[in-house]
């Protein structure tokens, strides 16, 4: 009989230690790891691209698709503008390339960006609300102008699995009962 009570005593504690370990991992996450939970739908919104971009072969269509895909496998819906209007924050998923094509080699120097922009409210006055971007990454570097359009999707490719990385941190999959 002791036996049994020392087992039952045991795994209350065990389950107890599971909530609250639970409950500290979403706290040690960051804040802007933090601001992507309960996400479930995002507006991709891919910044215009430079003449020289443009030229090099990278197109705004194929980078918005390579981003729509990525969110998919993540289960995330995009939606679009108009959805996003009335979606809860009206989320949206931005992706900026400045590129500047060298005089002196054929290069490009680039920066790439990517990012959460949602509505928030202000602590001390919740009745303002405005959009800021409250999660983002980024990531500059310098390549050949024939390798120039690959190199931007690696680097947003690269980008995005950060973004994945987080995305899981702040919203683990639940567990599935036996």
């Amino acid at each position: 009989m002791k036996t049994w009570k020392y087992r039952l005593a045991v795994i209350g504690v065990a389950m107890c230690l599971v909530c609250m370990l639970a409950e500290t991992s979403f706290a040690q996450l960051t804040d802007k790891q933090q601001s992507l939970a309960e996400i479930t739908e995002l507006y991709v919104f891919v910044q215009d691209l430079t003449e020289d971009a443009k030229r090099a072969g990278l197109a705004k269509k194929q980078i918005q698709n390579d981003v729509k895909a990525k969110l998919k496998q993540m289960g995330i819906r995009a939606l679009s503008e108009e959805e996003s209007r009335s979606a809860a924050g009206s989320p949206s998923f931005y992706v900026n390339i400045s590129a500047h094509k060298r005089k002196e080699a054929p290069a490009f120097v680039f920066h790439v960006d990517i990012g959460i922009l949602q509505e928030v409210s202000l602590v001390r006055k919740p009745s303002i609300r405005t959009m800021s971007i409250t999660w983002n990454k980024g990531r500059i570097g310098h390549c050949p102008a024939r390798a120039f359009a690959e190199t931007i999707r690696v680097a947003v490719g690269y980008l995005m699995d950060r973004f994945s990385e987080d995305y899981r941190a702040a919203n683990p999959k639940p567990k599935e009962t036996d």
